[in-house]
């Protein structure tokens, strides 16, 4: 059966594999490129307005919105770049991230928002307000969290709790003994031991849940079958924030409480918010 140029309708060879002849296919490829590039200069010229005017007017959103979700992040994350190049992020530059965020639909996780821009926003507000944002806690699958009187919750995120335990290693410089004959098929053995016990501290995970920072206090909120801890913020001795978490030390106890964190942006949220809080 003879075979036809979806375009132009042109004969191709009968055993052709391709749809479209050979000047249909260059014009065709011509056209894609110049489509590309008018997609690339028109996200271009977006991204250089929205830095320059610290803002995205509704008609530029509605041009945008007929882009792919993966251009929209990469412009989102350029213009995060931009602004935050001086390490600093201004109210007015959160904003216009957020709206970028809303309009288009894309998760905290697409944009890293935890890492990147929830710090900015501790940041700003005790700078601006003297004082902490406070947030709800809900806490899905589990029992909700019962604060005291003036209570309110800075900081929520879920954590691994590691405590100093030790552990044994096993035994060292055991013996098997001697074995004495006693009678014929009976023999005793004297001297045998499995040695020592050989101990070692090591951090172990003994608790997970979610870890909340209020303005009375810094707890774990405990999921299903594990423990909880809560530290008045006015019995905390010591604290020391770490790439992956932080290590807290309270009145009454030798060893500290490890709390690690899968989100770099969370510990210094935390570091932010003990700091003004124990200042």
């Amino acid at each position: 059966m003879a075979k036809f140029c979806q375009i132009c309708g042109k004969k191709l060879s009968l055993f052709s594999r391709k749809v479209l002849c050979e000047d249909c296919e260059k014009t065709n490829k011509a056209e894609l490129e110049k489509r590309e590039a008018e997609r690339v200069n028109e996200l271009k010229k977006a991204e250089e307005e929205i830095i320059r005017n610290k803002d995205i007017s509704e008609n530029l959103l509605k041009i945008l919105k007929n882009h792919d979700k993966k251009s929209l992040i990469n412009l989102y994350l350029k213009v995060y770049n931009e602004f935050e190049s001086d390490k600093e992020l201004e109210e007015k530059e959160i904003e216009v991230l957020k709206n970028i965020q809303d309009a288009f639909d894309l998760s905290n996780e697409e944009i890293k928002f935890d890492d990147q821009v929830r710090p900015y926003i501790y940041v700003n507000s005790i700078r601006k307000e003297e004082s902490l944002p406070t947030i709800n806690v809900q806490i899905s699958g589990g029992s909700q969290v019962i604060l005291k009187k003036g209570e309110v919750v800075h900081f929520a995120e879920k954590a691994v709790l590691n405590e100093m335990r030790s552990v044994s290693l096993g035994y060292s410089g055991g013996s098997q003994g001697i074995s004495i004959p006693l009678v014929k098929g009976v023999r005793y053995r004297i001297g045998a031991h499995k040695g020592n016990i050989v101990k070692e501290d090591r951090l172990v995970q003994t608790s997970q849940g979610v870890l909340i920072i209020s303005n009375q206090r810094l707890l774990l909120h405990p999921f299903p079958g594990n423990k909880p801890l809560s530290i008045q913020l006015n019995k905390i001795l010591s604290y020391q924030c770490f790439g992956n978490g932080l290590e807290v030390y309270k009145e009454g106890r030798e060893k500290g409480y490890f709390i690690s964190l899968a989100k770099s942006g969370s510990v210094e949220i935390v570091e932010l918010c003990l700091g003004h809080l124990l200042r």
